[in-house]
C-alpha cells in the first residue's frame, strides 16, 4: 500500500489545511451553540485511525479507550494553558493531534461495517441506560435534588466537577485556588471521571464560561452519572462478548448480553448509581476494557501497547483503586508477551511511561494524602457473597471443562483473575486485621472481581459443542444457565443500610420507584433555601434529627450555592455528625458570618443558644 511522504510539500499544504478547516468547524459548532456534536466526531475520528476489532462497535470501544487514557493525561496540560476547558481550545488540539498522527503513520481513515452482535450489546446497554434514566427524566429539579440526596457522595464529587469547570483543570495543579470552591480532602482525589464530565459540559453548553446555576449545574452532573454507568453497561456487555466471542453464536450471545443487562439494571451493580460513585463507575468500566483487551489482545502489538498505556493512564488517574491489581495483571501479560512487544521499542516505551504517570496519583495521594488510613475504614457499601459465589461458580464451571482448560483466552482470563482476587483478598485480610466489619474500600475492590467474572460468564458456553458442531447437532440452549443465573443475581433482596433502610425489593425496583417522601420535602425545603439565601454567607442546616439529615442538607446546599469551600470546615469537622456539640464546633471554625437555616422551632431554639455561646462569630438564624 503506498503511504505518503509526511516530509513532502503536498502533504504538508494538506495537512495545514485539514488543521485550518478542523478549527473552523468546531470554533463555527460553538458559535451555532451546536458543540454537542464534537466528541461523538473525535470518537469516530480515533475509530478511524486505529486497528483491530471486526466490527464497528468494537473500534469505537477502542476508541473511547484510547479518548479516556488521552483526555486524563492531557487535563495536566489544560490545567496550566491559558485557556482551560474551553470547548474550541480543546477539540481544535484534539482535532491537529489526530490529523498529524493520520499523517505521520501514513493511515488512511476506515471503520469496519457493523455487525448484528453490535445491535444485541447496545440494545442491552440502552436497556439499562432507560433504567437509570427513568427515574430522572419526567422529573422535577425537586426530585431530581431527593434522589442525590440518597447518598451523599454525589454532593461533593458534583462539588468537584463543578470547580474544575470554573478553575479548567485539575485541583491538585492550583491547591490553593482549589480550596475556594471545594473541601481540601476532595483536592487530592483522583478527577479523571470529574474533569472528563466538565469537558463534556463544556460541548453540552457551548461554552467555556457558562456554569449554569447551581440546580442546572446539579443537574447535568446527575446525567453525565447516569451517561457514566450506561457506559459500564455498555463496557461490560462488549468485553463478554469480546472475551467468548470463539464460543458464541446468536443464540448463547443473546443470553450473555441479557445476563450483564439484568445485573446491571437490577442486580446490585445498579448499588454503585443509587449511593453516587462516579468514579468508582468509570474506573470499573476502563479497568474491565484493559482486563479484556489483556486475555483477548489485539493481533497488532503497537496497538495493543497504545490501548494498554491509555487505560492505565484512565484508571490511574480515575479511580487508582483498581490500579495495583489491573497494572500486575498487565505487567504479567508483558511478560508473557516479551519478545513481541520488544520488538516495537517506542511503543514499549510508551505504555512504560503510561504505567509510571499512572501511579503518580495513587503515590501522591497514598504518601502526602494521607489516604492509605482510609483503606479499612468503616462503611456501608457490601457485595452479597451469595451473588458473589453463585457467579463465581458460574464462571468456573465453564474454566474446568476440556475446552476451557485447553484455549489460550480462558487461561489467560483465568491468569487476569488472580492479581484482582488477591488485591480483594489483602484488603479483605486488612479489613479483618484491623477489626472492620465492613470494610469500604475492601468491597468496592470485590466489585472489580464480580466485574471480571461477569464478562466470564461465557464461559458457560463451553459447555456447549463448538459453534460449527452446534450448528449440525442439538444441544442444551444456553439460555438455561443465564436464566438461572439471572435469577439468583438479581432477585436478592436490598440489604438495610443507616443511609438506605428498605424492607427489601430488588436494587431494580428500589431505584426506579424513586426517593422517599421525606427525601423530597427536604429536597423543596434546600431549593426553596437556595433561591431566598444569597451567597455571601454560607448556611448550616439545623434540625430536630440526630444530625446526619442535617449534615447531609448542609452539605448539598453549599453544593448548590457554591459555598462548599467556604463550609468545609463546618461539615467535616472531627466530630460525629451524632454528637451534642457538633453545631457549637462547627459555628466555632467558620472564618466569617454564617446563618442557621432552621427547619423547626426547637432547631430555631437551638441556634439561638448557639449564637449566644458564640458572641465572636456573627451569626444570622434563618427560619424556614
Amino acid at each position: 500500500m503506498y503511504v505518503p511522504n509526511p516530509s513532502s510539500r503536498r502533504v504538508q499544504l494538506r495537512v495545514a489545511a485539514l488543521v485550518a478547516a478542523a478549527w473552523l468547524l468546531v470554533t463555527g459548532l460553538v458559535a451555532a451553540r451546536a458543540a454537542a456534536v464534537v466528541p461523538p466526531l473525535l470518537l469516530l475520528a480515533t475509530a478511524s485511525l486505529l486497528r483491530g476489532g471486526r466490527s464497528l462497535l468494537d473500534r469505537l470501544m477502542l476508541a473511547a479507550a484510547v479518548l479516556l487514557g488521552a483526555t486524563c493525561a492531557a487535563g495536566l496540560g489544560f490545567s496550566v494553558w491559558p485557556w482551560g476547558l474551553h470547548p474550541v481550545a480543546v477539540a481544535g488540539t484534539a482535532a491537529t493531534a489526530l490529523i498529524l498522527l493520520a499523517a505521520a503513520s501514513g493511515r488512511r481513515p476506515s471503520l469496519p461495517r457493523p455487525r448484528w452482535s453490535d445491535a444485541v450489546a447496545l440494545a442491552a446497554a440502552g436497556v439499562v441506560g432507560l433504567v437509570a434514566a427513568w427515574p430522572v427524566w419526567h422529573a422535577g429539579a425537586d426530585r431530581r435534588l431527593a434522589i442525590m440526596l440518597d447518598g451523599e457522595d454525589l454532593g461533593r464529587h458534583a462539588a468537584v466537577f463543578d470547580a474544575i469547570r470554573r478553575t479548567g483543570g485539575y485541583l491538585f495543579a492550583d491547591h490553593a485556588r482549589a480550596e475556594h470552591y471545594v473541601y481540601g480532602g476532595m483536592i487530592d482525589y483522583p478527577q479523571g471521571s470529574h474533569l472528563l464530565a466538565g469537558l463534556l459540559d463544556g460541548f453540552v453548553r457551548s461554552s467555556g464560561s457558562d456554569f449554569g446555576s447551581g440546580t442546572a449545574m446539579l443537574t447535568h452532573y446527575l446525567w453525565f452519572t447516569i451517561a457514566g454507568y450506561t457506559f459500564l453497561a455498555l463496557a461490560l456487555v462488549w468485553a463478554a462478548q469480546w472475551i467468548a466471542a470463539g464460543a458464541l453464536t446468536p443464540a448463547r450471545r443473546l443470553p450473555l448480553a441479557a445476563l450483564v443487562a439484568a445485573v446491571c439494571a437490577a442486580g446490585e451493580m445498579l448499588e454503585l448509581l443509587s449511593f453516587g460513585y462516579p468514579s468508582q463507575v468509570l474506573g470499573l468500566a476502563e479497568a474491565v476494557l484493559l482486563l479484556a483487551l489483556l486475555v483477548r489482545p489485539l493481533p497488532r502489538v503497537r496497538d495493543q501497547l497504545l490501548l494498554v498505556a491509555a487505560l492505565l493512564t484512565a484508571v490511574g488517574f480515575t479511580y487508582y483503586l483498581y490500579l495495583p491489581p489491573v497494572g500486575l495483571a498487565a505487567l504479567i501479560w508483558l511478560g508473557t508477551h516479551w519478545r513481541r512487544a520488544a520488538r516495537r521499542p517506542v511503543a514499549l516505551a510508551l505504555a512504560a511511561l503510561c504505567g509510571v504517570a499512572a501511579a503518580a496519583p495513587m503515590a501522591y495521594g497514598l504518601l502526602f494524602a494521607d489516604q492509605a488510613g482510609a483503606l479499612f475504614t468503616i462503611g456501608y457499601l457490601v457485595l452479597s457473597r451469595d451473588a458473589l459465589a453463585a457467579l463465581a461458580a458460574l464462571v468456573a464451571t465453564g474454566l474446568l471443562t476440556r475446552r476451557g482448560r485447553h484455549s489460550r483466552i480462558w487461561r489467560r482470563y483465568a491468569l487476569a483473575f488472580v492479581p484482582v482476587a488477591a488485591f480483594a483478598g489483602v484488603l479483605l485480610a486488612g479489613q479483618r486485621m484491623y477489626g472492620v466489619g465492613s470494610g469500604y474500600y475492601a468491597n468496592k475492590a470485590l466489585y472489580l472481581v464480580f466485574a471480571l467474572l461477569l464478562v466470564g460468564a461465557g464461559a458457560v458456553a463451553l459447555h456447549l459443542p463448538p459453534p460449527a458442531v452446534s450448528r449440525r447437532h442439538r444441544s442444551l440452549p444456553a439460555a438455561v444457565p443465564a436464566l438461572v443465573a439471572i435469577v439468583a443475581l438479581t432477585g436478592a433482596g436490598r440489604g438495610d443500610t443507616p443511609y438506605q433502610p428498605q424492607p427489601g425489593g430488588s436494587w431494580g425496583r428500589a431505584w426506579l420507584t424513586g426517593p422517599v417522601a421525606a427525601r423530597t420535602d427536604q429536597a423543596r425545603l434546600l431549593l426553596r433555601a437556595a433561591a431566598r439565601l444569597p451567597d455571601d454567607a454560607p448556611v448550616l442546616v439545623v434540625g430536630d434529627d440526630t444530625g446526619y439529615e442535617s449534615y447531609r442538607m448542609t452539605l448539598f446546599l453549599s453544593t448548590i450555592q457554591r459555598t462548599s469551600g467556604a463550609t468545609a470546615g463546618a461539615i467535616y469537622n472531627h466530630l460525629p455528625v451524632t454528637a451534642p456539640d457538633r453545631l457549637d464546633a462547627s459555628v466555632a471554625s467558620m472564618p466569617g458570618p454564617v446563618r442557621l437555616l432552621a427547619l423547626s422551632d426547637a432547631a430555631q431554639e437551638r441556634a439561638r443558644a448557639v449564637c449566644a455561646r458564640h458572641p465572636a462569630v456573627r451569626v444570622e438564624v434563618v427560619r424556614v
